[in-house]
């Protein structure tokens, strides 16, 4: 990634609301070079614009972290529980992974812990068969002490990175 398209996506990360114009004027270059940076950024490197809602405003309650595990992976029972989770709406995120002796996780968001406890209902109905087991860590969101702000992480382990890229370059 070349510098330009760093600091444009730092500036996008911080805030995708400004306009090409207010970020050309901060970054001291064109607007028509930013336009043609962000479709690049759009085409390699950002998935969507989005912004973070204070949830519990929102009467959203809780926020579930499932873990599972399941020793046989079977594909079709994978692919049932991939389709399940690809059409639950309250599912925010999800994947494979290691830890704590489960092989995968998923982050959703409820209304309460009745609409939790039918979301769990439906994964161990989609799951006969699995063989593995679920268990979950529940977070009520007036409890949170940081919110989901990605700026500062993305920005840091780039940096980072290009760090160590230049230190590597340099020896």
């Amino acid at each position: 990634m070349k510098n330009r398209e760093k600091e444009l996506l730092f500036q996008l990360l911080r805030n995708s609301k400004l306009s090409d114009r207010e970020i050309a004027r901060k970054l001291k270059t064109s607007q028509s070079t930013i336009t043609r940076t962000r479709h690049k950024l759009e085409h390699r490197f950002i998935q969507s614009y989005t912004i973070v809602p204070n949830l519990s405003k929102l009467n959203i309650r809780l926020i579930a972290f499932t873990f599972g595990s399941c020793p046989t992976p079977d594909p079709e029972l994978m692919n049932r529980i991939r389709s399940f989770i690809q059409d639950v709406p309250n599912v925010v995120f999800a994947g494979h992974g290691e830890g704590l002796g489960k092989t995968g996780f998923i982050v959703s968001f409820h209304k309460d812990f009745s609409d939790y406890t039918e979301f769990v209902r439906k994964v161990r109905l989609q799951s006969k068969g699995f063989g593995g087991t679920i268990e979950s860590f529940i977070v009520s969101t007036n409890k949170l002490i940081k919110t989901l702000d990605m700026a500062k992480a993305v920005e840091t382990l780039v940096k980072e990175e290009q760090g160590n890229n230049w230190r590597k370059n340099n020896r």
